[in-house]
C-alpha cells in the first residue's frame, strides 16, 4: 500500500474532494470518515487529527502582503492577479492592517475623485485595528473572535508574535460544510430582510445600499424573483478606473460596452452614472431553497466561491438571504466547530 503525508490544508482539501465524488462519507453516529462502495482509499490522521482538534495553524494560508507605501493601484493590481479580496498591509515586513474589497470600493466612492489611484497610500485606508490569533487557538474561538470584531479574516501568529499565516471566515465554513455535525435548514439563520434593487437601478445606487447597510451585496429582483446579485467585486475593476485618467478611453456604445465588460469591465470615467445593475451584476444566481440543509449552502458556497445566497420558496419568490457570517452563527455550525476544539 503506497503511502505519503499531507499537510492540514492539503488533507483538508482532500477530504473534501473525494466527498464531492462519492469516494469518502462522513459517517456521523461513528464520528468517522469511511469509504463508499466508490471509493479504496485509508487515512491516516495525525494525532491532533485524531482527537479532533483543529487550531489556527492546521488552517491558516500564506499571506499577500504590500508594505502601507504602496498605493490602491497596486492593491487593486495584486487582488485581480491572485483573485483574492483582501491584503494585509504590512510596515517593517510587519502586519499592521488589512485592506479588503469592501474597503476600496467604499473608499473609493466617499472620497472625491482628485487623486489617481497611484497616488493613495494604503495606510490611509487602515482604520480597524489588526486582530491576531495565537496559532495554536482552536477553531471554534476563531470564530466567535470574527464575529465579535465583525471582521472576516484573523492574523495566525506563533508564540513570538510573527506572522504566521491568515484565516478567514471561508476556511471556516469549508470546514464546516465538509464535517457538519446536525442538520439545520437554512430558513432558521437566514436574513429575512433583503436589499435588493431592479435590473435599470445605476449602480451608484447600490453603492449607497451597500455603504448604508454595511453589506457587500444586493439581489437584483425582478417580479419578487432574484434575477442576478451584485457584489463589491463586481465593483473593483469599474471603481478602480473612475478616478484616474490613465484608463480613459473613448465613449462606448452599450453593444460595445458589453463587449468590453465581460472581459475586463471597462467603464470610461463620467459614464458611471449610466452604469446599471444588470450590466455588472452576475446572472443567474446561485439560489437555496427555504429548507436545505445550511451545510448544503456552505458547500455551495465554498464549490462556487461566493459568500452569499438568495433564498427561494417552492415558487422561486426571494425570501431571504444566506451568507457566510450566518453560517458562523448557528447552532449547527458552534456545534460543529466545538467537537473539533475539544
Amino acid at each position: 500500500m503506497e503511502r505519503f503525508s499531507l499537510s492540514g490544508v492539503q488533507l483538508r482539501r482532500l477530504i473534501a474532494e473525494l466527498q464531492s465524488k462519492d469516494l469518502l462519507r462522513y459517517h456521523h453516529t461513528l464520528g468517522l470518515f469511511v469509504t463508499s462502495a466508490k471509493g479504496n482509499i485509508y487515512l491516516k490522521k495525525s494525532d491532533n487529527i485524531e482527537s479532533g482538534i483543529i487550531k489556527a495553524k492546521d488552517i491558516a494560508r500564506k499571506m499577500i502582503m504590500l508594505d502601507s507605501g504602496k498605493t490602491l493601484l497596486d492593491a487593486r493590481n495584486t487582488m485581480l492577479r491572485y483573485n483574492i479580496s483582501r491584503i494585509v498591509v504590512s510596515i517593517n515586513s510587519k502586519a499592521f492592517g488589512i485592506v479588503t474589497e469592501n474597503d476600496v470600493a467604499r473608499f473609493l466612492y466617499e472620497t472625491p475623485s482628485t487623486k489617481r489611484l497611484n497616488e493613495i497610500r494604503l495606510k490611509n485606508l487602515i482604520h480597524k485595528k489588526l486582530v491576531t490569533i495565537d496559532e495554536n487557538t482552536v477553531i471554534d474561538e476563531c470564530s466567535k473572535l470574527m464575529l465579535k470584531n465583525n471582521i472576516s479574516s484573523l492574523v495566525v501568529t506563533d508564540n513570538g508574535g510573527k506572522d504566521k499565516g491568515i484565516i478567514t471566515k471561508t476556511d471556516l465554513v469549508e470546514i464546516y460544510a465538509y464535517h457538519h455535525s446536525a442538520f439545520c435548514k437554512v430558513s432558521e439563520y437566514m436574513q429575512r430582510k433583503v436589499q435588493t434593487v431592479s435590473p435599470d437601478e445605476t449602480i451608484h445606487m447600490i453603492a449607497m445600499l451597500m455603504d448604508l447597510y454595511d453589506i457587500s451585496r444586493v439581489v437584483v429582483k425582478q417580479n419578487k424573483k432574484p434575477i442576478g446579485i451584485v457584489t463589491t467585486r463586481d465593483f473593483l475593476p469599474i471603481s478602480t478606473r473612475r478616478s484616474t485618467a490613465l484608463f480613459e478611453r473613448p465613449w462606448l456604445s452599450r453593444p460595445k460596452l458589453n463587449k468590453v465588460k465581460r472581459h475586463q469591465k471597462f467603464i470610461p470615467r463620467g459614464f458611471m452614472a449610466f452604469v446599471l445593475a444588470q450590466d455588472i451584476m452576475s446572472h443567474p444566481p446561485i439560489t437555496v431553497g427555504m429548507d436545505t440543509d445550511i451545510s448544503d449552502a456552505a458547500i455551495l458556497m465554498i464549490r462556487n466561491k461566493i459568500s452569499g445566497l438568495p433564498v427561494v420558496n417552492g415558487r422561486g419568490i426571494l425570501i431571504g438571504i444566506i451568507t457566510k457570517t450566518d453560517i458562523l452563527k448557528s447552532k449547527s455550525f458552534l456545534l460543529t466547530a466545538s467537537c473539533y476544539s475539544l
